[in-house]
């Protein structure tokens, strides 16, 4: 199965120096849990709602800051023609529970999440396998 049969199409993204406002914002407005954070057309990034909690806002930024200060630099994205054991793999090794998917020029098309495995797919198996790894 490919990780396209499984994702939710569509992907809300972040410019390196919106504000932790406007990105907590735009999570809050499309009840999402993490996006991607780009320079320009160029992905640098991936921020979460823990993120911006712990780095930023415990820390005593303001939240008028840029996000820079609160995402992880290292993004981990899926192609969307992987099957979904890569993606699996990615998500396990990272301990993430949220992968950019991307088409062929890198572009992105949508996000794979725990929620979307859970949702989509019918082997139980690998479910309850994914679930288990990741949130260990």
């Amino acid at each position: 199965m490919q990780v396209s049969e499984v994702m939710h199409s569509g992907v809300t993204t972040a410019q390196i120096n919106d504000s932790l406002r406007r990105v907590a914002n735009l999570m809050k407005k499309q009840d999402i849990g993490g996006l991607p954070v780009y320079k320009n057309e160029r992905p640098v990034g991936f921020v979460t709602d823990r993120d911006i909690v712990i780095a930023a806002v415990a820390t005593g930024h303001s939240p008028d800051e840029p996000v820079s200060l609160a995402m992880k630099r290292d993004l981990i994205y899926v192609y969307q023609d992987q099957d979904i054991y890569e993606a699996k793999r990615l998500m396990t090794e990272n301990q993430i529970s949220r992968l950019l998917v991307v088409d062929k020029g890198e572009r992105p098309v949508g996000m794979l999440t725990l929620r979307d495995i859970a949702r989509r797919l019918n082997d139980e198996s690998l479910k309850a396998e994914v679930l288990n790894e990741i949130k260990q």
